[in-house]
């Protein structure tokens, strides 16, 4: 998984137009509420196979955020990124 993947799906799930959102971003200015989050982790999963709890997501402020626990994930469970550069 690609974070160009991971700011793709933040961008449809928010039906946003135009580029990616930035890292520093926050969520909630971008207009993920519950049901835009919900379609963002079900989203990930689907595409890129990786897990986000409601309640890990509930935690998150920015796109740096997700970005950074998919990350972490990634290292936690196969000893590598789950985000390539």
């Amino acid at each position: 998984m690609t974070e160009t993947m991971v700011l793709e799906i933040i961008r449809e799930a928010v039906d946003g137009e135009g580029g990616h959102p930035g890292r520093e971003e926050l969520l909630q200015d971008l207009g993920v509420d519950s049901i835009a989050g919900f379609e963002i982790r079900l989203l990930i999963r689907e595409r890129c196979g990786a897990q986000v709890s409601e309640e890990e997501f509930d935690g998150l402020r920015s796109v740096g955020d997700l970005l950074g626990l998919l990350r972490c994930e990634g290292d936690a469970r196969r000893g590598g990124a789950a985000l390539d550069a």
